[in-house]
C-alpha cells in the first residue's frame, strides 16, 4: 500500500511537472513570436518613416495618485513622434497603451498616427504602469496588487481633459 501511494505520489509529480513545462515552453514561445513581430513591424515602419523621429522618455509618477501619504513612486515609459507637429501650440495626441508593453511603432502607426498627421499634432503614448518596462519595482506582488486600480489608469484621462 505504501509503495502505491509513492507510486500514485510520483506519477502525480511526473505529469504536474510535464504540465509546468508545457507552460514554460509555451510562454517563452509567445514571447519570442512576439519579439519576432514586433521586430517585422519595426522593419516594416522603418521604411515608410525613420524610426529616429521617435524619442522614448520616463516620467516618474507617483504609485498611488489619490494618497498624498503614499511617497512611492514608479518611472513610466512614453514615446514621442514630432513628425507631424505642425505648431508647439497644437494639438497633442495621447494614445494609452493597453494591456502589453509599448514600442515604437505604436507612434509610427495606427489610426491615432493618421489623425496625428491629419491635424499636426504631437503624438505621445504613455506605456500603462503594469506592463512592459513600466512595472513598479514588486508591483505585481500579492501585497501590492492594491495598487492596479481603474481609477490610477483614469487618472490619466481626467489629466488629458484638463
Amino acid at each position: 500500500c505504501f509503495c502505491f501511494s509513492v507510486l500514485c505520489f510520483l506519477v502525480c509529480c511526473f505529469l504536474l511537472t510535464g504540465r509546468i513545462l508545457r507552460t514554460i515552453k509555451r510562454r517563452a514561445r509567445d514571447n519570442q513570436l512576439q519579439k519576432n513581430k514586433q521586430l517585422l513591424l519595426k522593419l516594416t515602419v522603418s521604411l515608410h518613416q525613420p524610426l529616429h523621429q521617435v524619442k522614448e522618455g520616463w516620467i516618474v509618477q507617483p504609485l498611488d495618485h489619490f494618497n498624498q501619504q503614499n511617497s512611492n513612486t514608479f518611472p513610466q515609459r512614453f514615446f514621442v513622434n514630432e513628425a507631424y507637429w505642425q505648431h508647439h501650440d497644437g494639438p497633442v495626441f495621447l494614445y494609452i497603451g493597453g494591456e502589453g508593453p509599448l514600442v515604437e511603432y505604436d507612434v509610427l502607426t495606427g489610426h491615432h498616427s493618421d489623425m496625428a498627421e491629419e491635424h499636426g499634432a504631437l503624438l505621445l503614448a504613455l506605456e500603462h504602469r503594469f506592463y512592459g518596462d513600466s512595472i513598479n519595482p514588486d508591483g505585481l506582488k500579492t501585497e501590492n496588487l492594491g495598487q492596479v486600480q481603474c481609477e490610477s489608469s483614469f487618472f490619466w484621462r481626467t489629466v488629458d481633459r484638463q
